[in-house]
């Protein structure tokens, strides 16, 4: 389903409202630690099937850290008088190109409106989504889509949503490979890397500590890890007269890993993309330091 708006569009960082002052039943703009909650709804709620410990685990940490500021995710919660979230709405924005009905290129898929079966027929499901829709009206996005079930069509339609024939799905499943554990979740290395992000950041939050806090330690702890590589190769050349042989070679392998890992979280903290962004700059320091290609080489394009 499809809905298209044409509102008047506003500054990309205004300000949400934070509700707090309001009544627990209104929706407010969910955090990361909120991640854990919407999750299982979703799971719960929505998929056919749901999710073992280790996806749940996995889609968790990925949410809170596509929550956080700079990340594609957006969405809405109404929490229950008693006590946890009771209803949860939840879109992720992605780009496309721009044309007249959706100037700013921007398109938001429904990924997930829920509401826990002991509070449904409150209006809280309608209340999350309208609350989410205009957020989402106001950075530009004109493009949503979702799938409905015939028990939730009625609320869809109430707000502008209208069946789209045209619309055709295809899923298609990942090979099985000796990169997914029994349980079939992805042990990839960056798939582990954003895992490990997603839960630091989300400990983080948990704590108190703004995005640019977070970012600076976890900088720090790098600069931490690299110090523990150039000790373990003293130790390793038994350069300290104090310490002498303290270390082997294995063991300045294992804190230059170590290091890595940290800036692979480091990166993924600081940025969403960081996949395809270190990527492109090792492209771009293999043009600057690798010599060029033979020209014998056959190059296909």
């Amino acid at each position: 389903m499809t809905r298209s708006l044409n509102g008047q569009d506003r500054t990309d960082n205004q300000t949400v409202a934070l509700y707090k002052d309001q009544p627990m039943t209104t929706p407010r703009r969910a955090v990361p630690a909120d991640a854990e909650a919407i999750t299982r709804l979703r799971s719960e709620l929505i998929l056919s099937q749901p999710l073992d410990s280790i996806w749940l685990s996995l889609c968790r940490d990925q949410l809170a850290e596509r929550l956080q500021p700079r990340g594609d995710a957006r969405a809405y919660v109404v929490d229950a008088p008693e006590g946890g979230v009771a209803t949860c709405a939840l879109a992720l924005v992605s780009p496309v190109l721009p044309a007249p009905r959706y100037p700013k290129g921007l398109s938001a898929r429904i990924q997930a409106v829920a509401t826990r079966p002991d509070h449904r027929r409150r209006g809280y499901a309608k209340a999350a989504l309208t609350a989410l829709l205009d957020d989402l009206g106001q950075e530009g996005v004109t493009l949503f889509e979702l799938h409905a079930s015939d028990e939730s069509r009625p609320l869809y339609e109430g707000l502008g949503f209208v069946s789209d024939p045209a619309l055709m799905r295809r899923t298609a499943l990942p090979p099985q490979s000796h990169g997914q554990n029994r349980c079939g979740a992805a042990t990839d290395d960056w798939g582990t890397i954003l895992r490990l992000a997603g839960t630091f950041s989300r400990l983080d939050s948990e704590n108190g500590l703004a995005p640019e806090e977070q970012w600076t330690l976890q900088v720090l702890k790098l600069a931490e890890e690299v110090g523990e590589a150039a000790q373990a190769v003293i130790g390793a050349r038994g350069t300290n007269p104090r310490k002498g042989h303290s270390h082997t070679w294995t063991d300045v392998q294992d804190e230059v890993a170590d290091a890595i890992i940290t800036g692979m979280v480091a990166l993924a903290r600081l940025r969403p993309d960081a996949r395809e962004y270190l990527t492109a700059v090792l492209a771009r320091k293999a043009v600057k330091f690798l010599p060029a290609q033979d020209s014998s080489d056959e190059v296909l394009r």
